[in-house]
């Protein structure tokens, strides 16, 4: 459905548009290719007027990448003046996001909009290279703009990731707050005490649909999920993140979430109307995507590794903040990992529905077991995520199942992960659980866990859920 052209004009190649910026940087920035100056109004519904200027030695086209929306774009024009192309138009926002109606592209609640960039700003094409955007956004009163880019002075800059593959943003008028968390690895053990402690930025915003008491709870929902997070990756999973929750009538609890990495790392979730904590907390899906800002999408068949980790470390996270048992967890993976065993034989390039989740679930057992082996107990899988994480494959990146083990490899100093993904993904080795548990010291008795610390890997296991360091609690609001 991205695939649709809208409009194509040729245009001239142009000398340099980048505006001065609003404070002065502490390093040079990058000229961007495009700059586009956006207004935002509430007239009888969300209107963008949108211009954009391009610079670019071969001539260039613009095109929607959601066909559905071409018929919301208005008063389209192109001109050529002074070896400068400009594009204008303006865009029905809520006309759109009311006739798709559609978490994965836009939706509106009462007057405020989140939608995929793409769904509203036209891609240039031409260039033979991804262009980098610099978008800035006028809101009229009330009306907010955000995004997961990042910030170079008042613009919001896409590089990296074509309009195209652009996450989540949010328009209008909405709850919004700007949570400081702190910055990936600042919380490493070692350092420097006499500096500040870096912080990062989540952005938070929440659609209408629930009251002013809810919005509170879903506002500490997800500070405390942010912390608790952070506690296991030394530090919050991105620098710059947006986060955007839908109510939505038709659930109760939290539904439906899905990240997109594409510049800047973006997450949505659905949250039921009828807010209740205790539902909140016990719930893994809000946890579960936040993973997924710390990893960057693995391409060719890395799905099962994606969901896997993320699926893995899930319950840890939650456990270590005190949120769940080591029983439990190890309950919850006796109960389901059995559904991704197939794929082991199978391929796991081949899996398909949960055994992508459990599948990937087991494979990241294996590499914490294999990790604490190889390293004396020293490390596990989350110096794997958390190293790879601040060597600069975050979840605005792309990169192979290959390329994530080999940097796996160099963080940890082992061969462990490179040589799991030779056994299980490229060579299709069977797992065979039984006798993982068995080694493992976990057995099912009387529909309760039993943990035997005289089995041959007791000592590994003992390390994973605690980990190597004392968990941090996180308080849940009821126990403040």
């Amino acid at each position: 459905m991205f695939r649709r052209a809208f409009i194509a004009a040729l245009l001239a190649a142009t000398p340099s548009l980048a505006q001065p910026l609003a404070q002065p940087l502490a390093q040079p920035v990058a000229a961007p290719d495009c700059t586009v100056d956006g207004r935002l109004a509430d007239n009888d519904g969300l209107r963008l007027d949108i211009s954009y200027r391009c610079r670019a030695t071969p001539p260039l086209s613009f095109r929607s990448v959601e066909h559905r929306a071409s018929s919301y774009i208005q008063d389209f024009e192109v001109e050529q003046r002074d070896g400068v192309a400009e594009a204008r138009y303006r865009f029905d926002l809520s006309g759109f996001a009311r006739a798709v109606d559609s978490t994965r592209l836009a939706v509106q609640r009462g007057h405020g909009v989140l939608a995929i960039l793409g769904s509203w700003l036209l891609e240039p094409q031409g260039y033979d290279r991804t262009p980098t955007i610099d978008i800035r956004m006028t809101t009229g009163p009330g009306l907010v703009f955000a995004a997961g880019l990042p910030k170079v002075g008042d613009a919001w800059r896409l590089s990296g990731a074509p309009v195209l593959a652009a996450g989540y943003t949010a328009l209008g008028r909405l709850a919004y707050r700007e949570l400081a968390v702190p910055a990936p690895g600042s919380l490493r053990p070692g350092q420097p005490s006499n500096q500040p402690r870096a912080d990062a930025v989540l952005r938070v915003a929440i659609l209408d649909g629930v009251g002013e008491s809810a919005r509170a709870d879903l506002f500490d929902w997800v500070e405390r999920t942010a912390q608790a997070q952070s506690n296991y990756w030394q530090g919050f999973t991105a620098r710059q993140a947006l986060l955007g929750l839908v109510p939505v009538t038709h659930r109760r609890g939290v539904g439906y979430g899905r990240s997109l990495p594409g510049g800047g790392v973006t997450v949505m979730v659905e949250v039921g109307t009828d807010v209740d904590r205790r539902r909140l907390f016990s719930d893994w899906v809000l946890t579960h995507e936040l993973i997924h800002t710390g990893m960057p999408f693995i391409r060719r068949d890395g799905t099962w590794f994606m969901e896997g980790a993320a699926t893995y470390v899930e319950p840890i996270i939650r456990a270590r903040a005190g949120w769940k048992t080591e029983e439990e967890v190890w309950r919850e993976w006796v109960d389901n990992m059995p559904r991704g065993a197939r794929a082991f034989s199978g391929s796991m390039a081949n899996a398909r529905g949960q055994e992508n989740y459990w599948g990937g679930a087991t494979f990241m057992l294996l590499a914490d077991i294999g990790l604490r082996r190889a390293t004396n107990g020293a490390k596990g899988l989350e110096d794997c995520l958390a190293g790879v994480l601040w060597s600069g494959l975050d979840g605005a990146r792309r990169a192979t199942i290959a390329e994530y083990a080999a940097a796996c490899d160099r963080v940890t100093g082992t061969a462990v992960m490179s040589g799991l993904v030779q056994r299980y993904f490229n060579n299709a080795e069977p797992v065979d659980l039984a006798a993982l548990w068995k080694d493992l010291g976990i057995s099912l008795v009387a529909g309760r866990i039993a943990l035997d610390d005289s089995a041959p890997s007791a000592r590994w296991r003992k390390l994973i859920v605690p980990g190597t360091h004392p968990p941090r609690r996180v308080k849940l609001p009821w126990e403040s």
